[in-house]
């Protein structure tokens, strides 16, 4: 065994070797394995905001600019996550690595199909989610702050605070996930590490290919805007 491999066994073994010492953290963390990726959509409602129709009072150039690009940032996260799972299915062709419970005896407090599990979908889909927040709302944040600087115009604290509390609870959501999974005893961190990576990669790959995609992502919004929905 190598290495690597013992140290990924040691570490899913000191986590999952607290499932079943407290009924309060068991319910907790399949709640967090199973149910906590639904969110996710939930999630990006609240990231695509308000309609403007709906707002009592106009929005500031600036405000305006971030509004615009957290609704690019949640048509880009669906793109994101479709490459991020097709990134794991290519990965399944040539790695399979069978599940904790398949190989070991583990504490195992969820059903699963003994696939395989490298690297995670789960872990990808949300990594997917946070990545594209980060490559798209830090870079707005930072020249919309700068520009409104050097013109000597206050900014709203609110405003800014709002993208990075985004990437914050979408990073908190992501960890709470990929832990639960090692927790319950159907992934190694491994299987975790790799989908996080995935996820983050295919993320990068969609904000690279930004150029192409302005046109149709802002004909969708456009689009949306004259449905009362953006």
């Amino acid at each position: 065994m190598s290495i690597l491999t013992q140290l990924n066994y040691t570490l899913f073994q000191d986590i999952n070797a607290h499932a079943g010492e407290f009924q309060g953290l068991d319910t907790l963390m399949v709640f967090c394995a199973n149910v906590l990726i639904l969110f996710w959509p939930i999630f990006l409602l609240i990231v695509w905001g308000m309609p403007l129709n709906w707002r009592r009072r106009a929005l500031q150039p600036g405000e305006a600019e971030i509004v615009q690009e957290r609704r690019a940032v949640v048509l880009w996260v669906a793109l994101a996550c479709l490459l991020a799972y097709g990134i794991n299915l290519l990965i399944e062709q040539f790695v399979f690595e069978p599940r904790p419970f398949v190989t070991h005896k583990v504490h195992l407090l969820i059903s699963h199909v003994a696939d395989s599990g490298f690297p995670s979908d789960h872990a990808a889909w949300s990594f997917a989610v946070l990545g594209m927040l980060l490559f798209a709302f830090l870079p707005v944040y930072i020249s919309v702050r700068r520009r409104r600087s050097k013109k000597g115009q206050t900014f709203n604290l609110v405003l800014l605070s709002k993208p990075l509390v985004f990437i914050i609870v979408a990073f908190v959501i992501g960890c709470s996930i990929g832990l639960a999974r090692i927790f319950v005893g159907v992934h190694y961190p491994g299987d975790i590490l790799g989908g996080a990576i995935d996820g983050l990669g295919a993320a990068y790959t969609v904000t690279l290919l930004r150029r192409w995609l302005n046109r149709p992502t802002y004909a969708v919004l456009r689009f949306a805007h004259t449905l009362r929905l953006a």
